[in-house]
């Protein structure tokens, strides 16, 4: 384990994560800021007003987050919202109490975003040094679907949920890692899938230990599953059927399972055969990318000393449900929750010049896919 001498800043954070994760973190965000609602000016013709700062982040899944936080979940009135987890429209409603929702919601995820940023430090200096941590953290605020992160959306409360859970496993505060597991389980989905990975840890971390019984310790770890459960009780309150999300995502949603090499293979044929559509970089090349990545990060983390079998469940956990869902079309922007990314690609920190040109060439996609889902465009 790697300690830094880096002094504290209010007893919080030290000024090396002040420098390398929340000064890049509000940096990206205030720029993403600004080209939005400047692309949407352009595209309009039209002068950007003071409400055209978060309106052009008000696109595809955030308005419908804006509607269950004020008017929750119906059986009758958009019940194929029902496919999205309780916990992100819920804060918003909390916070409208004293701002206006949409200013909530961003406000939300851009803290959230920081928070994200200074654990993924903290977790990649556990094993490497500074250079790395911070290439880390620039690459995963400029990685080309990192939009999601200013947009009302899930990405950066589940990435901040995430992180801190394994980082407190890490440090054998194995409540705090059950609990911030259950705050990704609530979120999304996916926040399960972090049950196997802190179990692994868990009994990595116990082994060698001589006792007898169970350490009731472990049992926190149990509690990513109170996402799901409270979700299939939320589908049985307002639909009196638990699995109703399942019969909303294929009719609204085009979502149904099936075997991973169909998914490819039907996403690779998308993208030999439908290269004139106007859509085709990202509603078929870019998640077809985003599954290569997810495939590279999952052999890292069973390859790289640098990795753990814990990161190696999660990644390869994560993968395999999303090769089961057909139309992938979100899978880039999934990628940010699977951490180990980021940590894998931390590395071109050891090569400077490398790490510049590959967070240069991410950045200018981010602000490409920033721009076409400002003005309505389908980014990922």
């Amino acid at each position: 384990m790697r300690a830094t001498r880096a002094s504290s800043i209010g007893g919080w954070i030290t000024s090396d994560e002040a420098v390398d994760a929340v000064f890049p973190a509000l940096l990206v965000q205030a720029v993403l800021h600004l080209v939005a609602p400047l692309a949407v000016a352009i595209s309009s013709g039209a002068p950007v007003g003071v409400g055209d700062i978060l309106g052009a982040w008000n696109q595809w899944d955030a308005p419908h987050y804006l509607t269950i936080a004020a008017s929750g979940y119906s059986a009758t009135a958009n019940p194929e919202y029902i496919v999205f987890f309780p916990l992100y429209p819920a804060l918003i409603r909390l916070g409208s109490v004293l701002a206006d929702p949409l200013f909530v919601a961003s406000v939300i995820s851009v803290v959230c975003t920081v928070v994200a940023a200074v654990g993924l430090y903290r977790l990649a200096r556990l094993d490497a040094p500074r250079a790395v941590a911070r290439a880390a953290v620039v690459l995963m605020l400029v990685f080309p679907t990192a939009f999601a992160f200013a947009a009302p959306y899930t990405e950066s409360l589940f990435v901040a949920a995430v992180v801190w859970s394994f980082l407190a496993a890490r440090r054998g505060d194995w409540r705090g890692a059950g609990l911030l597991a259950m705050v990704a389980s609530l979120a999304r989905l996916q926040g399960v899938f972090l049950l196997p990975a802190l179990v692994v840890e868990y009994l990595l971390a116990r082994r060698g230990i001589d006792r007898r019984g169970i350490d009731r310790r472990g049992l926190w770890l149990l509690l990513p599953l109170v996402g799901p459960i409270a979700y299939l009780l939320i589908n049985q309150a307002v639909f009196e059927d638990p699995l109703r999300f399942l019969a909303m995502q294929r009719e609204f949603w085009f979502h149904e399972n099936a075997m991973p090499w169909e998914v490819i293979g039907d996403l690779v044929g998308d993208v030999a055969t439908r290269s004139g559509e106007v859509d085709w970089a990202t509603t078929y090349l870019v998640p077809l990318l985003g599954f290569g990545l997810l495939g590279v990060t999952a052999v890292w983390t069973i390859a790289s000393r640098r990795s753990r079998p814990s990161y190696a469940v999660y990644a390869i956990v994560t993968l395999v449900s999303l090769s089961t869902l057909t139309w992938p079309i979100s899978v880039a922007r999934y990628a940010l929750g699977v951490f180990p990314v980021f940590l894998m690609l931390g590395a071109l920190g050891r090569h400077p010049a490398i790490a510049v040109v590959f967070g240069a060439a991410s950045a200018a996609l981010l602000l490409a896919l920033t721009v076409v889902f400002a003005v309505g465009g389908w980014a990922g």
